[in-house]
């Protein structure tokens, strides 16, 4: 439990952002399978997702160097091994779909898993696509063991509560034997991730045909860039503009880096102070704090953020509760939340459950800077930003 007294931070404040995990994962996996030595530079302390990947890949035959500023990917000479014992995924939906494709290409039986959270978390999709490719997946959630090979085939992928399980196979399918089509059904959610997907493919070697919603996915040789730089977390930056929202004597600066365009579009939505409606369809990493700026400035809703209920936590109803245990009026609806504004945090009464996601705990703090308060399982937070309550603290000395 960390305990948050109230701070009243006067002057300009460097909010410091980790590297990247949505870009820094896709990049390990794609060195583990690529023929030569990969540098990846990066700033920021790695939080426990990645990690988490770098531990997966170590089990099945890579060697990677871990300096300060730098990883060196070794990959094994005869390509990935099977590894001995369970995969564990940590806290990272994204590790274990990407890890679940993985052990698809091998024939034999391979157990992922995770932590309590993860164990919440559906993974129904992905495993009724390879289940129609020829696997062996013994449950929809984790842990499950699952058997390969991958037997290509065109099949639909329903894209309506997440881009992970296309994004995994995109990843994964540099082994497989012959063409295949993914052809995208379902509205699809968190566009920009899949964008980043294929575009970290195609700088691997990656030659799929993508039109409309279809997807061609064949053999193909990754082939390593050599050096392998990461942005920012750059998802992380509404908590900056939350803190500095909360603080009129505090100067909050940010080093703003590339990021994609639809998550820029919500990104610069939120920095407007006149902001009353925000479409998160792109963005549902953001839903949290967004709440807690839209509560504290002019209020309004948060629609387009249905799939955020099958994140970490169910964030719709598990925002709601934060804010309304910070005393600030917020309400659900079917695909989001409505914010009543013009209300300032004021200490809980009980300490704030956090149910193991590390955004709602890095807000609950965030809130807690103004007006105090007990934040339980702080820890999570490293899953993305080992070095977050570290920079909190120094608030006190402004």
């Amino acid at each position: 439990m960390e305990q948050i007294q109230p701070m009243t931070p006067n002057g300009v404040f460097q909010y410091k952002l980790p590297p990247s995990k949505s870009h820094m994962i896709r990049e390990l996996m794609l060195a583990s399978k690529s023929s030569e030595v990969t540098k990846i530079n990066f700033q920021g302390k790695p939080g426990e997702d990645i990690m988490s990947m770098a531990i997966c890949l170590e089990k099945m035959g890579v060697k990677i160097e871990k300096d300060a500023t730098k990883w060196i990917v070794y990959p094994p000479k005869k390509g990935l091994t099977l590894p001995k014992g369970t995969i564990y995924c940590g806290n990272s939906g994204t590790v274990a779909r990407i890890m679940t494709v993985l052990a698809a290409t091998f024939d034999s039986e391979i157990i992922i898993d995770g932590d309590y959270s993860l164990r919440k978390r559906s993974n129904s999709t992905l495993s009724s696509c390879l289940r129609q490719l020829g696997c062996e997946v013994s449950s929809d959630g984790f842990p499950c063991t699952v058997k390969g090979p991958i037997n290509p085939k065109n099949i639909e992928i329903d894209a309506s509560e997440s881009s992970q399980p296309i994004s995994a196979l995109i990843l994964c399918s540099s082994n497989i034997k012959s063409a295949m089509n993914l052809t995208i059904i379902g509205k699809k959610v968190s566009r920009g991730y899949l964008q980043l997907t294929c575009k970290i493919a195609k700088k691997w070697g990656l030659k799929s045909n993508i039109k409309d919603n279809t997807i061609e996915l064949s053999n193909w040789k990754i082939i390593s860039p050599k050096i392998v730089n990461i942005p920012s977390e750059m998802s992380l930056y509404p908590m900056a503009i939350l803190l500095d929202n909360l603080h009129q004597n505090l100067q909050v600066e940010i080093e703003e880096q590339d990021v994609d365009d639809l998550l820029f579009n919500a990104l610069e939505i939120l920095e407007n102070p006149d902001i009353d409606m925000i479409n998160l369809r792109d963005a549902s990493d953001v839903i949290t704090p967004a709440a807690a700026l839209m509560a504290v400035s002019g209020g309004g809703k948060i629609i387009g953020a249905a799939h955020t209920k099958g994140k970490e936590t169910d964030r719709i109803l598990r925002t709601c509760e934060l804010l309304q245990k910070f005393s600030l009026s917020c309400s659900t609806m079917k695909d989001g939340l409505s914010l009543l504004g013009g209300e300032m945090p004021k200490k809980p009464n009980e300490p704030i459950e956090t149910h193991m996601d590390h955004r709602l705990a890095m807000t609950a703090v965030i809130l807690a800077t103004y007006c105090g308060g007990e934040i339980m399982n702080p820890e999570i937070i490293k899953v993305t930003h080992p070095d977050f309550l570290e920079m909190i603290r120094t608030l006190k000395t402004l």
